[in-house]
């Protein structure tokens, strides 16, 4: 698989009918569609690449998609640049089209360090994604400590200061997903 850049600051929208217009102020070339429906998402997609940017789907929340590999086909054949899931299947899917993924794991307790260590083990995301953000940390010494990838992951989830994400990329934070336009600048 061919390297993939992100930016260092990820437009994430939850809600696209209503935020694709705050896209004018943000001046990465990445966005994170974390929400749509079968209907709406084609439209959602070509709106988004029209301003510019590369878009990550968050294939578990697009409404009526389902999911395997013929949600994963339709999705790309939307227009999708990569995805985004808590699926270790998925992962597996999008790689082996050669597709950009994000593994989004929740860092909730020490169980869930255990769980992200054996998903690294047996499978290879592009980028990890951890949430919350004030939970990055952790997470990037235990896999460190452990020799485990950390030059790709995402920090995501109740980002809201310039300050946090400072700490997050001094931290080793690759990128920061967030839905608080005030820092997609």
């Amino acid at each position: 698989m061919k390297p993939f850049q992100l930016s260092k600051i990820i437009a994430a929208l939850w809600n696209p009918k209503e935020e694709i217009d705050k896209l004018d102020l943000y001046t990465g070339d990445t966005v994170f569609l974390l929400s749509s429906d079968l209907v709406n998402l084609g439209n959602h997609i070509r709106i988004i690449k029209k301003k510019g940017f590369k878009v990550f789907l968050d294939i578990d929340f697009c409404e009526g998609l389902g999911n395997g590999e013929y949600a994963f086909r339709y999705a790309t054949l939307q227009g999708v640049d990569g995805i985004i899931t808590v699926k270790p299947k998925m992962i597996e899917i999008a790689n082996s089209y050669g597709v950009p993924n994000v593994l989004r794991s929740f860092a909730l307790d020490s169980n869930s360090l255990l769980r992200i260590n054996e998903m690294l083990t047996n499978i290879n995301p592009m980028f990890l994604e951890i949430l919350p953000g004030s939970a990055f940390p952790k997470v990037y010494n235990y896999l460190k400590a452990n020799r485990l990838k950390t030059d790709d992951m995402i920090a995501a989830g109740l980002i809201e200061t310039k300050e946090e994400t400072n700490s997050l990329f001094q931290c080793g934070a690759k990128a920061i997903s967030t839905s608080q336009t005030q820092l997609w600048q």
